[in-house]
């Protein structure tokens, strides 16, 4: 679903619930698919998926709520934002740094029965959630209705 190593240009798809290859329309099944970005810093994702909805957790950590921006742009969904460096500028001389700062740009493709006019973010101890929910019809539950008497 993710890959840690390699590229960072390196294109991850997340299929939901099918294979690769079939149309999600046709099988009621949500493909999420991380578009490349040229950014300085790329926090890490994961794509998980519940009963009736999908959520994307993005770590950005050091990164205050209000310096993160979550797009709906057609049938993408954009998070930009800015990580500061957290040392003072001009004063440090570093020996080591690997820990990541800038400004950062994550694009995900969603493909299949969800409603995108729903979708909400939460962010707490620096993990972003997004929130996409299923749409009802097709949330790939089983479900009894109920007959009434009359």
């Amino acid at each position: 679903m993710s890959q840690r190593g390699g590229s960072s240009r390196a294109r991850t798809t997340a299929t939901i619930g099918m294979e690769a290859r079939r149309d999600p329309k046709e099988t009621g099944s949500v493909m999420l698919v991380d578009l490349p970005a040229e950014t300085a810093y790329k926090p890490p994702s994961d794509i998980t998926e519940v009963d009736d909805s999908l959520r994307i957790l993005l770590e950005l950590p050091g990164v205050p709520a209000d310096a993160v921006q979550v797009w709906v742009r057609g049938n993408r969904i954009e998070v930009t934002g800015e990580k500061p460096p957290d040392y003072p500028r001009g004063e440090t001389s570093f020996l080591c740094l690997e820990r990541g700062f800038g400004k950062f740009c994550r694009r995900f493709e969603v493909v299949g029965p969800v409603n995108l006019g729903q979708i909400s973010a939460r962010q707490k101890d620096g993990i972003l959630v997004i929130m996409i929910p299923k749409t009802a019809e097709r949330r790939g539950k089983e479900r009894r209705i109920p007959v009434k008497a009359e």
